[in-house]
């Protein structure tokens, strides 16, 4: 596709800039999480932070967004699981995973996405959750 320059008129520059510096994190470039975002929108997602894309892996998936502070037990998840099938979580805020969290329930999550959060989570899940999480922020372990 030929690179053409496309101007966005009223765009907030420091959203840009967010954008510009959590996309250099990730290796990829603004017109790949724009076009990725874009795309998200066309698939059914909407602009109040739960999405309908993942990333083309699941474009059916729904994202839940956590700037604040959560705490998922198991009940939660597989109430989420139920009303939207499997799932992604993208953190930049406290994400607590209760200790009767199993791995049969923790298959329900696609894809964990810390970005500066803090994301706790059972002892004894923390190799499954090191292999389902993107980290940026902090994982930590009780």
């Amino acid at each position: 596709m030929p690179r053409k320059t496309v101007a966005i008129r009223g765009l907030d520059t420091d959203l840009y800039h967010e954008v510009f510096t959590m996309a250099k994190k990730d290796g990829k470039r603004v017109s790949e999480v724009m076009n990725q975002a874009l795309t998200d929108f066309l698939n059914g997602g909407n602009l109040n932070g739960a999405t309908n894309g993942n990333g083309g892996k699941n474009p059916g998936a729904f994202t839940l967004k956590n700037d604040g502070e959560i705490t998922l037990s198991k009940k939660d998840i597989l109430s989420l699981e139920k009303e939207v099938g499997p799932f992604r979580i993208e953190t930049s805020g406290r994400l607590t995973f209760e200790k009767d969290l199993d791995k049969k329930t923790l298959k329900s999550i696609e894809r964990i996405v810390v970005h500066d959060g803090v994301v706790e989570v059972p002892r004894a899940l923390y190799p499954q959750f090191l292999i389902k999480s993107d980290i940026y922020g902090k994982i930590e372990k009780y």
